[in-house]
């Protein structure tokens, strides 16, 4: 197999990048509250991904973006792996509604739909979701 990164390369020389399969994705999304979306990525974002500086620049552009006039307020949180979930992230919103169903992209890839639910209905799934220790 010595050709095996002759196809990447070229893609590289010529400009191009790898299939979108390559690259990070949403795995899974969570509501944690109306202000908080809670996403697991399949790899950890980068550091340049959670670098403060991005978020004040005039140029930023946010990797997550939502539907529903929904808007990342901050850049995302990673959360400590609780030993079965990896690369979860906390992004807070500007506030979520329990009726539309909501789409969340990272970097314009498909989206994944979510939805918030009202009050003890809300913290019940979190709880069924974490434990009762919440």
């Amino acid at each position: 197999m010595k050709y095996k990164y002759v196809i990447p390369a070229c893609l590289l020389a010529l400009g191009l990048s790898l299939p979108v399969s390559a690259e990070n994705k949403i795995k899974n999304v969570f509501v944690v509250n109306d202000l908080t979306v809670e996403v697991e990525m399949k790899e950890p974002l980068t550091e340049e991904e959670l670098h403060p500086a991005n978020f004040f620049s005039p140029d930023y552009k946010p990797d997550f973006t939502f539907n529903e006039g929904v808007e990342a307020t901050g850049l995302p949180i990673p959360q400590k792996s609780d030993g079965f979930h990896y690369n979860i992230y906390r992004i807070p919103v500007n506030g979520l509604d329990p009726e539309p169903i909501y789409q969340i992209s990272y970097k314009g890839q498909k989206p994944k739909t979510f939805r918030a639910y009202e009050g003890k209905e809300q913290t019940d799934r979190y709880r069924d979701r974490y434990g009762s220790y919440f």
